[in-house]
């Protein structure tokens, strides 16, 4: 398991993700990194996180089999638990941390870097998702439903979704750190803490989203294109 990347081993078993959000260790963005050399740069107890791997794998396996997945499948399933959570969840989400920053904004001047950031990152992928929905998307499906390719396509678009997905990975590290892993301050009025666990609700489900786009929906993807061209 040491030998392994932090990605594959959440590909095989999606549910050690929560492992590795308990110890602070990228799965998604930084997933690429073997176990034992993400550990050290985290400075993170390896043979515990090994220990709490073991523990969560040694239950009957009963999450979905994401690797197994046809791509197609997969697709629907990003959109309808991973996009819509978002488009249902960002608009009340920005509403409360921005009416936090504006009433709290003087006290807990972070609240309102923290607003500014978490209007930032909906924005981002708000466009994102709607380039992944309208080229991305339709295009894997129809290799999958046609078992034909228009030629080398696929990198392009998934190139950019990565970089994008860089992107908000580091909005998410800068709110996380200045909110102190969205702990509200004990004057915090209830907006504040609907607010800040609203935030880390999103946190989590965007952390899943881009897993599985990293490091199972492209890379198949790219497979089967290549599959496809010969």
């Amino acid at each position: 398991m040491k030998e392994k990347t932090v990605g594959e081993i959440v590909s095989d078993d999606i549910r050690t993700a929560t492992v590795f959000k308990k110890h602070g260790l990228d799965f998604c963005c930084g997933g690429g990194e073997k176990l034992e050399t993400a550990c050290q740069k985290k400075g993170a107890d390896l043979e515990a996180i090994v220990a709490d791997l073991e523990l969560v794998l040694s239950d009957e396996k009963s999450s979905d089999d994401f690797q197994a997945m046809p791509l197609n499948k997969l697709v629907d399933h990003i959109f309808n638990a991973h996009h819509q959570f978002i488009y249902e969840n960002g608009p009340v989400t920005a509403e409360f941390i921005n009416k936090v920053a504006r009433v709290h904004g003087e006290r807990h001047p972070e609240t309102v870097e923290v607003a500014k950031l978490f209007n930032d990152l909906m924005q981002d992928l708000h466009q994102h998702m709607m380039k992944e929905e309208r080229i991305l998307f339709p295009y894997i499906k129809q290799m999958v439903q046609d078992s034909f390719s228009n030629g080398a396509f696929v990198n392009g678009p998934i190139s950019v979704m990565m970089a994008e997905h860089d992107t908000a990975g580091e909005i998410l590290k800068k709110m996380n750190a200045l909110t102190s892993g969205y702990e509200p301050p004990v004057d915090g009025c209830n907006t504040y803490r609907a607010a800040y666990a609203n935030i880390q609700a999103l946190e989590d489900d965007i952390h899943l989203h881009i897993h599985l786009e990293n490091n199972i929906l492209f890379p198949k993807a790219l497979e089967l294109e290549e599959q496809l061209l010969g």
